[in-house]
This record gives structure tokens, C-alpha cells and sequence, in this order.
């Protein structure tokens, strides 16, 4: 009787809440019972009382395992292993919490710098900005207020500055 109670409960529970949700789909007699029996061979049901647990979640040895899924191959974890360790991109013996490239940092190749904006690019931006009224500027024309929302505004003008040099510099 408990057993019944407990697979009966949870499967009247699933069937009427995934038809309230689901108005628009029409699931078959056949497919809902398929689905049933499939939850039921899997354990994908949940479990009586209040842990919110499936049946497979309880009991594990009682059910079939889920496919895992497919993690890297060997070669690719000893070339992530290798590079770390040419990085210095591995943590250090200690409760420091460092990486290898912290604590000795002439031992390994530096990382590359982000390439910051050129002065054409600021010019062109602050010049649009300007004839936009995004900025306000005080006595001696020092911005005082930048609203980072405006940046995607003033952004296009830096960008297209930029082209123009490189375009500039290519016809020379």
C-alpha cells in the first residue's frame, strides 16, 4: 500500500502540473505512458516525504546510472597540464592561495598587455561627446560628469577615428 501511495502520488502530482503548464502542447496517450514508464525504470520520480529528492537520488544502486558525459581526452589535459606549467599558471605549495607566475614572475613569459586607445581615438570620442552635449564641462572644459550608458554613443566615433588613421597610414 505505502509503495503504491508513494509512485501513485508523485505521478498524478507530474501529470497534472505538466498539462497546466503546457496548454499548447498535446502529448499522446501512448507518449505520456512511454514517458511514465520511463520515469519509473530511471527513478526520475520524486521521492515521498519532504527532501525533494528523486528516487534515484535515494536509492542509486536501484537504478541505471545517467549517461555521463564526455570530459577531455587525455592529450587534451596534458596540453592544458603543459601550458600551465610554462605559464607559471599553477598554484603554489602553501596556504598563500599564489600562483607560480605570482610569486616568481621573472621565471615566465609575461602576459600579453591590453592595447589601450590611441590618442586620435580619445580625441574623437571627447570632440563627439562634446557635440553631442553627453558631457558636462566645466569653466576650464574638464569633463565633470561621464555617464558610462553614453559610452556606446561615443564609442562608434573612437572606432572610426582609429580606421582613419590606419587608412591614412596605409596611403602613405
Amino acid at each position: 500500500m505505502k509503495l503504491s501511495n508513494r509512485i501513485l502520488l508523485p505521478l498524478i502530482f507530474a501529470a497534472t502540473a505538466g498539462s497546466a503548464f503546457a496548454q499548447n502542447t498535446q502529448l499522446s496517450r501512448a507518449k505520456v505512458k512511454a514517458e511514465l514508464v520511463e520515469a519509473i525504470r530511471t527513478g526520475d520520480l520524486l521521492a515521498d516525504g519532504e527532501t525533494g529528492l528523486k528516487l534515484n537520488e535515494i536509492n542509486p544502486s536501484k537504478y541505471p546510472s545517467k549517461p555521463s558525459q564526455l570530459g577531455k581526452t587525455r592529450a587534451q589535459v596534458r596540453a592544458e597540464l603543459e601550458e600551465a606549467i610554462r605559464t607559471g599558471d599553477m598554484f603554489a605549495v602553501g596556504e598563500a592561495g599564489l600562483k607560480l607566475n605570482e610569486i616568481h614572475p621573472s621565471k615566465y613569459p609575461s602576459k600579453p598587455a591590453q592595447v589601450g586607445k590611441t590618442r586620435a581615438q580619445v580625441q574623437a570620442e571627447l570632440s563627439e561627446a562634446k557635440r553631442l552635449g553627453l558631457l558636462k564641462f566645466s569653466d576650464s572644459e574638464y569633463p565633470v560628469v561621464y555617464e558610462p550608458e553614453l559610452g556606446d554613443q561615443i564609442r562608434p566615433t573612437g572606432e572610426r577615428a582609429a580606421d582613419m588613421k590606419v587608412v591614412q597610414l596605409i596611403q602613405q
